[in-house]
């Protein structure tokens, strides 16, 4: 089956930031929990978004060249229900978050636990955002599989 160049394109990155999250969430996470490392998660988070922008670069330049990128209305009904799902799977991880963050707070105010930190939240902010952006791309190229 041919592919059409956004549905290449939304293979490829999905690979890319597939790989680039595999490694970044655990080193942020480590760097995040270390308490006041945030030149660490810096340096981690910029190593990464150039990584990506390589990746991704490169990656769309080679398909870019072989295929015609000329979207119909096809795309545009495919990205849209694409990110009506990534919507969705956004605003639950979001709202496991807070309820999350809520709940370490009430704990902490009957036993003094350990809480979480600024840096902590931000990377699972980040996490949840690219959950729902691997969301979106999963229901791309899913409908562009099975959609008749």
């Amino acid at each position: 089956m041919n592919m059409t160049f956004k549905e290449k394109s939304a293979w490829g990155s999905l690979v890319a930031l597939g790989l680039v999250s595999y490694w970044y969430f655990p080193a942020a996470f480590a760097a995040a929990g270390k308490g006041g490392a945030a030149a660490e998660l810096i340096a981690i988070s910029i190593g990464c978004v150039i990584a990506l922008v390589i990746i991704e670069s490169i990656y769309h330049v080679v398909v870019a060249s072989k295929s015609d990128s000329v979207q119909d209305e096809r795309d545009v009904f495919i990205n849209l229900k694409a990110e009506r799902i990534a919507g969705f799977a956004l605003g639950i991880g979001l709202f496991t978050l807070v309820g999350q963050i809520i709940a370490n707070e009430a704990i902490d105010a009957i036993t003094p636990a350990e809480t979480m930190t600024a840096l902590t939240i931000a990377v699972w902010i980040l996490f949840v955002l690219t959950a729902s952006e691997i969301v979106k791309l999963i229901s791309r190229i899913a409908y562009y599989r099975f959609a008749a």
